[in-house]
C-alpha cells in the first residue's frame, strides 16, 4: 500500500472515529435531522440493505429475545435450586430423627439415590472398633492414599477419581465424578462419597452450602449413633 494510501485509510479510521463520537455525544441528532433516516442504509448479511430505522428494530429484537433466553435460564436455575433445598431440608429432619446408622444410611439413600438420582453413595468410617457391617468399613488402611490425595486443604473434595479410588470407594458403579465428605470435627470419623456417571457433575468450582451443612449434621448425629451401636 502507498504512503498516500495509508494517510487516506487512516483518515477513514479517524474519520469514522470522530463520527461515532459525534453520535453518542448528540443522541438527538435524527432527531434534529428526520430526513436522514430515510436515505441512510445499513448492510445485513442476509437481507442486503436496510433502512436505519430496520436494522434498529431487528437489533432490539434480538436483545429482547436475548433477555427473554437469559431470564428463562435464570427461572430454571431458581426452580432447580428450590427443589434441591427442599430436598436438602427433608434430609435434614430425617436425619435427625433418626435412630441407628441404617435409617441414616436409607435416609441418605432415599434422598440422593432415588430424588436426585445420584447412581452411587457410601458411607465409611475410619479405625472404628465396632464390628461394623462391611459396607460401612474399609479395609485395612486402604483409604489413606486417598486421603493424603485428595483433601490437603479442605475437608471437601469435589471432582474426579482414578480408577483405583473409584474400587475403593464404589466396586459396583463406574463412576465419573464425586463429591467425597470427610466427617468429624477433623475428618477423623469417617467419609460419606456421592457419585455420578458424568463427569461433569461434581467440579471443584462448584457450591458447596448445602453439601457442608450436610456434613456438619452428620459429623453431631453420628458419633451417638456409633456409641449406640456398639452398646448393643
Amino acid at each position: 500500500m502507498s504512503t498516500e494510501a495509508k494517510k487516506q485509510a487512516q483518515q477513514t479510521r479517524v474519520d469514522d472515529t470522530l463520527i461515532a463520537a459525534y453520535l453518542e455525544e448528540n443522541p438527538d441528532f435524527f432527531d434534529r435531522h428526520p430526513e436522514l433516516l430515510q436515505q441512510l442504509s445499513v448492510r445485513h448479511q442476509t437481507k442486503g440493505a436496510v433502512s436505519l430505522v430496520e436494522r434498529q428494530q431487528q437489533v432490539l429484537r434480538q436483545r429482547v429475545q436475548h433477555l427473554e433466553e437469559e431470564i428463562t435460564e435464570l427461572m430454571v436455575t431458581a426452580r432447580r435450586n428450590e427443589e434441591l433445598f427442599r430436598y436438602f431440608s427433608e434430609l435434614y429432619l430425617k436425619l435427625l430423627q433418626s435412630q441407628s446408622i441404617e435409617e441414616v444410611m436409607d435416609s441418605l439413600q432415599q434422598t440422593f439415590s432415588e430424588q436426585l438420582q445420584m447412581p452411587a453413595l457410601t458411607l465409611k468410617f475410619f479405625d472404628s472398633p465396632l464390628e461394623l457391617e462391611t459396607q460401612f468399613t474399609f479395609a485395612a488402611d486402604t483409604h489413606k492414599q486417598l486421603l493424603s490425595k485428595r483433601f490437603r486443604d479442605d475437608s471437601i473434595y469435589l471432582g474426579r477419581l482414578t480408577t483405583d479410588e473409584q474400587k475403593l470407594l464404589f466396586p459396583d458403579e463406574s463412576i465419573a465424578s464425586v463429591v467425597l465428605l470427610l466427617l468429624g470435627d477433623k475428618g477423623e470419623l469417617g467419609m460419606l462419597a456421592i457419585g455420578n456417571h458424568d463427569a461433569g457433575h461434581f467440579e471443584p468450582a462448584m457450591d458447596t452450602l448445602l453439601v457442608k451443612q450436610l456434613q456438619v449434621l452428620l459429623s453431631q448425629i453420628l458419633p451417638p449413633l456409633l456409641k449406640h451401636h456398639e452398646a448393643r
